[in-house]
C-alpha cells in the first residue's frame, strides 16, 4: 500500500456547515495518495441520543429521526446527490429500529446500535462533501473496515492484530472511517467516550501510517486546559507518556489510551485547530532527552468527593477494598484515586455520582459506612522524570506555603513522568495559577 496519512475529525470539529468546508479543506490539502479519514458524530448527536434512550418515548422517535435526519443535511447539503445517501437512509433506519426496540424491550444490544447510528451518518455526510469536490472518496463502517475488538484489564480498545487479519480497504484516494466502536463477537461494541481518537492512532498501527493528525477547535496542547481560562502556553511536543497523563486528568486533550498504539513503530500523532492550518499545534512522540527536568504542563480533576471507611481491627482491607471497587464498577462509578491504610480505605469518585455511591456503599452488608468528605481536586504536574526529583517535589511544597495552598501529595500510584496533588475546590483555580507562574507556564 502507498503512504497513508490518517485525519481523525471530532464532533467539535463538525458542529456547523463551515466547519465541514474546513474538513474537506484539511483533506484536500493533504498530499498524500491515500487519507484514511476517522470521524466522530457530527457535534451533539450521541448526547440526543443518548438523552431519546433514557426519555424511550416511542410516540415521538420518528420525529425525533427526522430531526437527526435535518441536521446533516443542513451541514452536507450534498448528501442528497450523493452515491452513497442510500447508505445514510440506512444508518437512519437503523437509528430508528434501535430506538422503538429499545422501548419495547430495552437492553444494551439496543443502546449500542442507536448509538453507533451518529457515526455512521457522520461518515456519509462527510464523505459526500469530500466527493462533491472532485476527489474520490468513500463511507465505510467499522464492521465493513474489519475493525475488531477485544478487551484488556476490563477496557474495550481496538485488537490490532485481528484488525490487520479481517482489514478490508477499499481502493479509494480518501476513505472516511467511523470511529467510537468495533467488532466484538460479532456485535458492535463501544469504545469508551472519546474513542474515536483511539480509532485512528490504532488504525495508524494496522496501516503503518507515516502519522496522525487529530484536527480540533482549540490550538494543540496548552500547559493548562482551555477550561480554567488561564492563558498559558502552547506545546509544541509531548512525549507518549506526558501526553498520556495529561490526557487522564485534562479535557480535553485526547483518549488516555490513544497514545498505545503509536509507540512500537514511533509514529507520531498531531493535534492542530481545524480553523487553522498554518498552526502547527503539537506533536507527541518518543522521548527526547533534553537534560532538563522541568514540569511542562498542569491537569486538573475538579470536583472530586472523598468517600472514607473507618474499619475495625477484624476487617481485611483488601476485601473491603475489592468488595467495594466491584460494587462501583458495576454501577459504572469510576474510583479516581483509591488509598488504602490498615485503618482505612479512601475512594475518590466525582461530585455528581457521590451521592448514588454513598448509597450503594452504605447499603451494601458488610461494606462499613463510609464518611463523606468536602469535594477536593486533583492536580497532576506532568514532565519526563519529574517523579523522582526531589528538588521539584521540595519547591512545590515551599511555595505551596509560601502561598498558603494546602497542597496534600498523593502518593499512591507513584509515577516517574508526573507529581499528584489534591487541594480544596475552593483553592483550585488558585493553585492552578500559582503552580503555573512558579513553573513559568503562562503566556508572557
Amino acid at each position: 500500500m502507498s503512504e497513508v496519512k490518517i485525519f481523525k475529525f471530532g464532533g467539535s470539529c463538525l458542529k456547523e456547515s463551515n466547519d465541514l468546508e474546513a474538513v474537506v479543506q484539511r483533506i484536500v490539502e493533504s498530499s498524500q495518495e491515500k487519507t484514511v479519514v476517522v470521524v466522530s458524530a457530527l457535534h451533539g448527536v450521541t448526547d440526543r441520543i443518548l438523552e431519546r434512550l433514557e426519555h424511550n418515548d416511542r410516540e415521538s422517535v420518528s420525529a425525533f429521526v427526522a430531526s437527526i435526519e435535518m441536521m446533516h443535511l443542513e451541514i452536507s447539503p450534498t448528501l442528497v446527490n450523493d452515491a452513497y445517501y442510500s447508505k445514510f437512509r440506512d444508518a437512519l433506519a437503523a437509528l430508528s429500529e434501535a430506538l422503538l426496540d429499545n422501548c419495547e424491550n430495552p437492553s444494551e444490544k439496543s443502546q449500542i446500535r442507536a448509538q453507533i447510528a451518529g457515526e455512521q451518518m457522520s461518515s456519509v455526510a462527510v464523505s459526500a462533501a469530500v466527493s462533491a469536490c472532485g476527489i474520490d472518496s468513500k463511507p465505510i463502517w467499522s464492521e465493513e473496515f474489519g475493525i475488531k475488538i477485544h478487551k484488556v484489564k476490563g477496557e474495550s480498545v481496538i485488537d490490532i492484530d485481528s484488525t490487520i487479519q479481517s482489514l478490508n480497504i477499499p481502493d479509494v484516494s480518501v476513505l472516511v472511517v467511523t470511529g467510537w466502536y468495533g467488532m466484538l463477537d460479532e456485535e458492535p461494541a463501544l469504545l469508551a467516550r472519546g474513542g474515536s481518537d483511539l480509532t485512528a492512532t490504532s488504525l495508524a498501527a494496522v496501516l503503518n501510517a507515516s502519522e496522525v493528525t487529530i484536527w480540533r477547535d482549540v490550538s494543540g496542547v496548552l500547559a493548562l486546559s482551555p477550561r480554567w481560562a488561564i492563558p498559558s502556553r502552547n506545546l509544541p511536543y509531548l512525549s507518549y507518556t506526558e501526553a498520556q497523563e495529561l490526557a487522564l486528568f485534562s479535557e480535553p486533550v485526547l483518549h488516555p489510551f490513544a497514545v498505545e498504539p503509536l509507540r512500537k513503530e514511533g509514529i507520531p500523532l498531531r493535534l492542530r485547530p481545524l480553523h487553522d492550518p498554518n498552526d502547527f499545534g503539537s506533536c507527541i512522540g518518543p522521548s527526547i532527552a533534553t537534560g532538563e527536568t522541568r514540569v511542562r504542563a498542569v491537569g486538573c480533576l475538579p470536583h472530586l468527593v472523598p468517600l472514607t471507611m473507618r474499619l475495625s481491627g477484624v476487617m481485611s482491607v483488601a476485601k473491603v477494598v475489592a468488595d467495594a471497587t466491584i460494587l462501583l464498577d458495576r454501577a459504572r462509578i469510576r474510583v479516581w484515586s483509591l488509598r488504602a491504610r490498615p485503618n482505612e480505605a479512601r475512594f475518590l469518585v466525582s461530585q455528581r455520582v457521590a451521592s448514588r455511591a454513598m448509597r450503594l456503599l452504605s447499603e451494601s452488608p458488610g461494606l462499613p459506612t463510609p464518611n463523606r468528605g468536602d469535594a477536593i481536586s486533583i492536580l497532576c504536574l506532568v514532565g519526563e522524570s519529574i517523579g523522582n526529583n526531589f528538588s521539584i517535589s521540595s519547591e512545590i511544597e515551599e511555595f505551596a506555603r509560601q502561598s498558603e495552598l494546602k497542597l496534600t501529595h498523593l502518593d499512591e500510584g507513584k509515577r516517574d513522568h508526573a507529581l499528584h496533588y489534591t487541594v480544596s475546590d475552593e483553592q483550585t483555580q488558585e493553585a492552578l495559577i500559582s503552580i503555573a507562574k512558579n513553573f513559568d507556564l503562562l503566556i508572557p
